[in-house]
């Protein structure tokens, strides 16, 4: 998704603003469901606040010892306040068969 910039009218020495903005959406397809996680390689994208890792760490423990994961790759965001770099996702979808991100307060 990407928002265009606004439009700017200019009147003498004023400009006026245009705030209203336009959303260009692009058709995507969703992934196919896996039939099951065991023997699969995870990975999990924390989002980097400060009591995220334990609740990611515990999730990667439990993918593994209940549901038979084969391998988990974890990695953590700088911070929370921005998206993910794009070769971190890209490096995360080459070695893993299916991603979780998010938040863990």
């Amino acid at each position: 998704m990407q928002t265009q910039l606004s439009s700017v009218v200019d009147v003498g020495r004023v400009s006026y603003l245009n705030p209203t903005g336009y959303v260009d959406l692009a058709n995507r397809t969703l992934n196919g469901r896996l039939d099951s996680v065991a023997g699969k390689v995870a990975g999990l994208l924390d989002n980097g606040n400060d009591t995220s890792s334990f609740f990611f760490q515990s999730l990667a423990e439990i993918l593994e010892t209940d549901y038979g994961v084969a391998k988990v790759v974890l990695q953590t965001k700088f911070t929370s306040t921005r998206p993910a770099e794009p070769n971190i996702i890209s490096q995360m979808g080459a070695e893993s068969d299916f991603l979780i991100a998010g938040v863990a307060l």
